[in-house]
């Protein structure tokens, strides 16, 4: 790694040394505001908003996950001041989670409970809801009701969670339900994050706030914007300052960030193993440097996931007991908590498989039983019969997850890189590595120490380069310490995990499905309305094609309208066009919207207002004529559409899509 502290030209070194000494957000008031008020007073401002004036912002990223959430936050000086090597500083995590409940950990249950035991009311979330699971269902995994019909799906086709239920869960939600529990847990997240803030300084409690929040990548526009919604109702702002990104790509900034011997055309597997999914993307490294540094990242395979995360040890290990001790009498309720929190913390983010002294759980109480391995107040379990028992059943399913990820990778594959809290364990990445295609190929696994917090820090890398792109030009600092265009980690196209079409009709065709023919006499309602026609879906981005990050993707589209003189509605009717944007997952799509493989994604408005519509003569008919171009961008995990008329021509006007509705 470069030294952090070589100086690059009006930098100086000895600036660069009094940041790193100080944290992240424990600058005192004093010195903060000489840093801010070398900009701030010469444009005249008083020095309590010095700090927003001189373009500080907090920036925080939201791991939401399926189990914990995580939170990591930065102040954005540090982009500014740290040029030559961004994000080498620590960043922090939230540990103390006001409402959510006085244990410090970075990671907070991703649970609810309300007092009325239902959806509506006082309720309370995190480690107080879990503390009450005792005696008392809660909301657990409510996140995937944002994404019903796809996580009914994996549902279905989890073995795991059909065996292995949760005892303490209250039934699943969907809908406008789910959506209200979502926001009241990231209520209680944003409430936690305000109470830091304020806890640290006067000037950082009124900074401005840029939320950044995490997304499965398998879920679809319509679940990463119901996300974005229910962030919204949390209070963590709107439009530019909350942003959407997806998990892999936050965990794939913080691996790059951290593993700079990669090289460019390399290509690896990036692993979210977490508490209920696990989640895998590839990626192939297509540019890389490294002072500045600044990394571009090509899709290299279709995401890939199932319900297969380290929660279901614990379901596991607790039938496994229950199993072992069914005839045992002095077994009590009480010991099973006991077993179950010396299993989650001390055995199973440490289990190697080859721990010859086995494991010995304490629990005061137990009375001496050899046929049951139980001793005075320990039980004893080998590490054999946890291996074969407990961890087996979740680690093939993780194995399986991995070598298809491999075989649909395109490319050599030259590491699987671990993420997610079970990312750490040492047994997981031992069995990675006896993967055939893994041994074959000579493929490296690596984890980092901090897997179990990389989505939250590369979404927080993710939203301070943001940042620096935005501040690239703006006179933040008096003396040359403006901050650079900050890419850090750019995802330059994906590889589309669907197809995309719209519906348009062509003409009737020998070949084509008569009971689809359809004759339309009454030409005042049709969109085509100029004869014998059949309508098909027109697919113009392929499941398994490279789709450019930021690069429109454009269809051709007609509209074609009646044209009634002195009628003020079809003359308004024309400058209107309603598009319907279609998906199939199938390898080969349906030719018919009504097939049941293929669904409605999306819908939106062109507002054609200020264009001349040509009128042609069709079958003694006046129409309404106008060809355009539909352009699709997807940008991160945003989508967006525009229409284009006159395309690279002199008159060429674009219609922004309008009412976008993700169904």
């Amino acid at each position: 790694m470069p030294d952090p502290l070589e100086p690059a030209s009006s930098y100086s070194l000895q600036n660069h040394r009094y940041l790193s000494k100080v944290r992240l957000l424990s600058i005192s008031k004093s010195k903060t505001r000489n840093i801010l008020d070398s900009s701030t007073m010469a444009r005249g401002q008083t020095s309590a908003s010095s700090a927003a004036a001189g373009g500080m912002r907090m920036v925080v990223a939201v791991d939401f996950g399926t189990t914990y959430t995580t939170v990591a936050y930065a102040n954005s000086l540090y982009v500014s001041y740290n040029i030559l090597w961004p994000f080498i500083l620590s960043t922090e995590l939230l540990k103390n989670w006001g409402s959510g409940g006085d244990i410090s950990q970075d990671k907070v249950p991703t649970v609810l409970r309300y007092d009325n035991g239902g959806t509506t009311g006082a309720y309370c979330w995190g480690y107080r809801a879990q503390q009450s699971a005792k005696d008392k269902r809660i909301h657990e995994w409510f996140k995937l009701g944002l994404c019903s019909d796809f996580e009914e799906r994996r549902a279905r086709e989890s073995e795991l969670i059909k065996k292995y239920k949760s005892k303490t869960a209250l039934p699943p939600v969907e809908g406008e339900v789910c959506m209200n529990l979502v926001v009241n847990f990231l209520s209680g997240v944003k409430d936690a994050v305000d109470k830091c803030f304020n806890s640290i300084d006067e000037d950082v409690a009124r900074c401005p706030r840029d939320y950044i929040v995490t997304v499965p990548a398998l879920w679809d526009h319509a679940e990463q914007e119901k996300t974005r919604q229910c962030a919204e109702r949390a209070g963590m702002g709107s439009g530019a300052q909350l942003q959407i990104i997806s998990e892999p790509e936050a965990a794939c900034i913080f691996a790059i960030q951290n593993k700079i011997s990669m090289k460019v055309n390399e290509t690896f597997v990036i692993c979210d193993a977490g508490g209920g999914t696990v989640d895998l993307a590839s990626y192939t490294i297509e540019s890389l440097i490294k002072a500045p540094f600044h990394c571009k990242l090509s899709g290299a395979a279709t995401g890939s996931g199932g319900l297969c995360g380290s929660i279901f040890l614990n379901r596991i290990f607790e039938a496994y007991l229950e199993k072992k001790l069914r005839d045992y009498p002095y077994w009590e309720a009480s010991f099973m908590i006991d077993a179950l929190k010396d299993f989650e913390e001390r055995i199973k983010p440490n289990f190697n498989g080859e721990n010859k002294e086995g494991y010995n759980i304490r629990i005061g109480g137990l009375i001496k039983s050899e046929r049951h391995g139980i001793d005075k107040n320990f039980l004893s379990l080998t590490t054999k019969e946890l291996r074969q028992n407990v961890f087996e059943e979740v680690i093939s399913k993780i194995q399986g997850l991995v070598r298809d990820q491999i075989a649909q990778t395109r490319g050599s594959v030259k590491e699987v890189i671990l993420a997610g809290g079970f990312g750490n364990n040492p047994y997981l990445k031992k069995r990675l590595e006896k993967i055939d295609l893994v041994v074959n190929q000579g493929i490296k696994v690596q984890h980092f120490e901090d897997s179990e917090t990389a989505i939250a820090r590369g979404a927080l890398i993710a939203g301070l380069a943001r940042l620096g792109r935005t501040n690239a030009h703006e006179d933040v600092f008096d003396g040359g310490f403006n901050a650079a265009p900050l890419d850090i980690v750019e995802v330059v196209s994906n590889i589309s995990s669907r197809h995309y079409g719209t519906k348009c009709f062509h003409d009737f065709s020998i070949g084509d499905p008569p009971s689809r023919r359809e004759v339309y006499p009454n030409l005042a309602t049709l969109m085509r309305p100029d004869g014998d026609k059949i309508e098909k879906i027109s697919w113009f981005a392929l499941r398994g094609e490279s789709i450019p990050n930021g690069q429109p993707m454009s269809f051709r589209f007609v509209k074609v309208e009646r044209v009634v003189i002195r009628d003020p509605h079809f003359q308004t009717q024309a400058l209107f066009a309603e598009v319907h944007i279609y998906t199939c997952e199938r390898e080969t799509p349906a030719e018919f919207a009504n097939d049941s493989s293929v669904w409605e994604m999306a819908q939106f408005t062109l507002d054609l207002t200020g264009l001349t519509l040509p009128i042609i003569q069709r079958g003694g008919q006046q129409l309404y004529e106008a060809e355009f171009f539909i352009e699709m961008t997807l940008r991160g995990t945003n989508l967006s559409f525009c229409g284009v008329y006159g395309i690279g021509t002199s008159y060429e006007k674009r219609f922004p899509g309008r009412d976008i509705k993700f169904l």
